[in-house]
């Protein structure tokens, strides 16, 4: 077993923490901006990948050295949160991260104390934000969508579709964004309550010519036990014949014995019962069955005491295939679900890990009854990878500008925050997209500052004066910048304040 190293000596664990963060400042903004180069990503075996995508490139990144790479997997951590959260701006995060870094151990040089430097960095963040909340605009216009997602996405074909998307799923709208083996990226809509599990035999559907059930104005039974025995399914079974239910889905797992009592129930003629898998476990399970019960109006049962006027859901239309199911216009009450999708709402704002993000996102979009499937294929996996990350970064960004509104981009906004001690550091992206443009960025610094607030570079179309960036186009959802300023300014305030460190030597 090899011991971790340990680093008392802060003079030389901030030297560490530079070289560190400079190794991914580095590597990150060779390919910042729509004017920058590729990043090549090689692997072990197989081919490297020419890849744009900040998230995809600043992932493959590590040192050999421990206490640097450490440092290093900080700022990727809080750029990837970026990424998590808003969709955008994990690039942005690294370049400012880094040049906030620098500016504050060149005060501790200067003889300030390491937790004053931390205080002054908090006072910069409420400057920005409060720059930023007074000139952020409402979206009043769907074409600004479309350009949200090019400039996200780096690809005009992906942006006008994920666009297109959006403006039919709304703010709250799902999108699935889904693999598979062949070529070329295909979407389509769903209205309803969607989720990703079909049937589990054809011998319980309705319509085997197409390999589907198609059910109207159906009961539903929302199970969160596992029906396995005889025992499990005869009461429920008997209670819905006695009913005269002649046909109903069960949205909870039925295996072994309860299966075939289905199957044997069915060829008797008695009902047809399709079973459902729910696609979440554990507790993610009992709310996606919860959300259900809402929706349909009915009740999660629990396996006591079956009762078919408190338990069934009702829904118009229930349609079930292979790999998925569609329930329409269920019949739960009106207020409870816009209760639901109210809460959900005050989750999201709270929530930071991004498997709960991803999953409060996915359940608003079910009971919003909007959801869009996007496929993306391509010749080898690592590609596929790239292009999903690429198109989730634009779905987020987009979704980000129409709940909280939009900023001139280009590096403007950040630009333009004046009166912190970070000033410098907050001009660096701008500078950055301008160098990689092939422009003088100091020259082009200083006639940003003469000109109003929502006044900028197109760098696709660059011009000696600055122009309009809402007309022009060039805009970023609030949210990223947001995000871009909290983050890495959260991970500069821990870092600086770092007197000691324990790295190990060897890591996955």
């Amino acid at each position: 077993m090899k011991i971790p190293k340990v680093l008392t000596d802060r003079a030389e664990l901030q030297l560490k923490i530079a070289s560190g963060s400079d190794a991914l400042y580095q590597f990150a903004k060779a390919s910042y901006g729509p004017k920058a180069g590729n990043a090549m990503l090689g692997f072990r075996h197989g081919a490297p990948l020419l890849s744009r995508d900040g998230v995809t490139n600043i992932k493959q990144v590590r040192l050999e050295d421990p206490f640097e790479d450490d440092a290093l997997q900080a700022i990727k951590e809080v750029s990837e949160k970026n990424n998590q959260k808003v969709g955008d701006g994990t690039t942005a995060v690294v370049i400012l991260a880094h040049h906030l870094l620098m500016a504050a151990q060149k005060m501790e040089a200067q003889r300030i104390n390491p937790m004053d430097i931390a205080a002054k960095l908090k006072e910069a963040e409420q400057i920005a934000l409060s720059y930023i909340d007074s000139i952020k605009k409402p979206v009043e216009d769907d074409t600004f969508l479309e350009r949200i997602a090019t400039i996200s996405a780096g690809d005009p074909e992906l942006g006008a579709m994920i666009a297109d998307i959006m403006k039919e799923v709304g703010k709250d709208g799902g999108v699935m964004i889904e693999q598979y083996e062949g070529l070329g990226i295909h979407n389509e809509l769903i209205d309803g309550f969607y989720f990703h599990k079909g049937y589990k035999t054809t011998e319980l559907i309705n319509d085997r010519a197409v390999n589907q059930s198609n059910h109207k104005d159906v009961p539903i039974i929302i199970s969160n036990k596992v029906l396995s025995t005889r025992e499990d399914i005869a009461p429920v079974l008997q209670k819905v014949i006695e009913s005269g239910i002649k046909e109903l889905v069960i949205v909870g797992e039925v295996t072994n014995e309860a299966l075939e009592t289905l199957l044997l129930t069915h060829s008797a003629g008695r009902v047809l019962a399709v079973p459902v898998d729910p696609p979440y476990v554990v507790g993610g399970r009992t709310l996606f069955l919860d959300d259900i019960a809402v929706m349909t109006g009915g009740e999660v049962y629990n396996g006591v005491d079956f009762d078919v006027d408190t338990h069934m859901g009702f829904a118009k239309e229930v349609l079930v295939t292979e790999h998925a199911t569609t329930i329409l216009n269920g019949d739960g009450d009106r207020e409870r679900i816009k209760e639901r999708i109210e809460s959900l709402r005050e989750q999201l704002k709270e929530a930071e890990n991004p498997q709960s993000i991803q999953f409060i996102k996915d359940r608003l979009a079910r009971l919003t009854n909007k959801m869009a499937i996007i496929r993306v294929g391509g010749a080898i996996e690592f590609e596929r990878d790239e292009v999903k990350l690429r198109i989730q970064d634009a779905v987020c960004a987009v979704q980000s500008a129409m709940k909280d509104g939009i900023l001139p981009g280009g590096g403007t906004t950040l630009a333009r925050v004046k009166g912190t001690d970070f000033d410098d550091a907050f001009q660096q992206p701008f500078k950055q997209l301008m160098s990689n443009a092939g422009h003088n960025a100091e020259v082009y610094i200083g006639r940003l500052e003469e000109s109003p607030a929502w006044y900028g570079y197109n760098l696709r179309d660059m011009t000696e004066k600055p122009i309009e960036m809402l007309e022009a186009g060039v805009i970023d959802p609030s949210l990223v910048i947001s995000e871009i300023v909290t983050n890495s300014i959260a991970v500069v305030s821990g870092l600086i304040t770092v007197s000691a460190a324990i790295a190990h030597v060897e890591k996955e």
